[in-house]
Formats: structure tokens, C-alpha cells, sequence
């Protein structure tokens, strides 16, 4: 199997070793860059491109949301996910913002870090655990309230799948959790998405944020 390249950016070298670590020897991926700053990210970055890229929030210079920004903007194919110990609902409504599939805070253990990295480096989205509730329940309440008084209808079970897709479960662990097929699963995804003018699920979130659905 070829491994994944991860470049992570932090201002403190403590950080950067103890990723290194969790990284050392693993099967799927491999720390193949770091910098201090977007000044030594973006030199790693005309040498080689990773598959992702581990940000800080709060950094010198240019900060985490407006590198990500930058990123998504010239490099669409890189996935990012945050790491910082910022963990409080503005920088988190930023980080989506920026582009970013997932945000951990920077007490995460190896074993949360590394499910995280292969869940984003599958293309889903992932919180640790403590911003998982403010992120879910928050989407799904203001979700089911919009579409009582707004233009946005979306079905109760609309709702239901949303929150599921959100929340990084495939069609068929949809499927089972709903007790519906997997081809429904997809009939609504793709009328969800329709009716919202959107193509994915990072659509989705980025667009609850922007119009008041989700009050992070």
C-alpha cells in the first residue's frame, strides 16, 4: 500500500515531534513535510504536494483559516484538517469556512488522531469529540427550524439523512441506521443537494454556517 503524505503546520516544535510519533511506522501514512509557518509551507509545497495537510489555527504571520483559504483556492486536491487548542465556536465556524473536513483540538490521542486522518483522507468529515455535539446538534436543530418557516423544505427524514451524511456515515451505514435501502439513501441525498444548489456534504455544511442554519 503507498502511503498517504502528511505535512502539518505549527509554530511549536512539541507538536510537530509528537505527530511524528504517531506517525512513525504507520502502514497507511507518513510525515513527509513540516513548517513553522505558511512561509515554510508554501516553499514544501512547490517541491511536493501532500494528500493532507495538518494546520494550526494560530500561527505567526498568516493564520490557519486564511492559509486553508489559499490551499482550497490553488491546490483543491490537498484535504485539511485543523489541529489547535482554539477549540471555541469562532474559530471553528472559520476553519469550515476555510475549507477545512475536520477540527481536532490539540489533547487528541494517537488513536483519535490517526481514525481522523483516515476518515479525511476518505473524504469525510471529522470533529473530535467534543466539538461533535456543538457541530451535529447544532446543524440538525437549526436545520428542522428553517425548513418549518424558510425556503429551504427539507422532509424530517431529509433531516435525518443530513445529519447522518454530516456526521461521515456511508450510504449503506445510512441504510441500516434508517432502516431504508441503500438506493433511498441516495434518491435523498441527491434531492437534498438539489434543492439547496449544493454538490457535497462540505457544501452543505459551509452553506449552514453562511445562512444562520447552524449557529456555531
Amino acid at each position: 500500500m503507498e502511503k498517504s503524505d502528511i505535512y502539518i503546520v505549527d509554530d511549536h516544535q512539541i507538536v510537530i515531534d509528537g505527530i511524528s510519533s504517531y506517525l512513525l511506522g504507520n502502514e497507511e501514512f507518513m510525515l513527509s513535510g513540516s513548517a513553522f509557518s505558511a512561509t515554510g509551507l508554501f516553499e514544501l509545497l512547490q517541491k511536493k504536494l501532500p494528500d493532507i495537510l495538518v494546520l494550526d489555527m494560530k500561527l505567526p504571520g498568516l493564520q490557519g483559516h486564511h492559509i486553508a483559504k489559499i490551499i482550497t483556492e490553488k491546490y483543491p486536491q490537498i484535504k485539511i484538517i485543523f489541529l489547535s487548542s482554539n477549540t471555541d465556536k469562532k474559530s471553528l465556524n472559520e476553519a469550515i469556512e476555510a475549507g477545512g473536513l475536520g477540527y481536532l483540538s490539540k489533547d487528541v490521542t494517537e488513536e483519535e488522531f490517526l481514525l481522523a486522518l483516515k476518515e479525511i483522507k476518505a473524504g469525510k468529515n471529522y470533529y473530535s469529540t467534543g466539538i461533535q455535539h456543538t457541530v451535529y446538534e447544532s446543524f440538525t436543530d437549526n436545520i428542522k427550524a428553517q425548513s418549518m418557516h424558510s425556503d429551504i423544505p427539507l422532509s424530517e427524514r431529509e433531516i435525518d439523512v443530513v445529519k447522518l451524511f454530516v456526521e461521515g456515515f456511508s450510504y449503506k451505514e445510512i441504510a441500516d441506521r434508517l432502516s431504508i435501502s441503500k438506493r433511498t439513501v441516495e434518491t435523498h441525498k441527491k434531492n437534498i443537494l438539489e434543492k439547496l444548489e449544493l454538490k457535497t456534504t462540505v457544501d452543505l455544511v459551509k452553506y449552514a454556517i453562511r445562512n444562520g442554519i447552524i449557529s456555531l
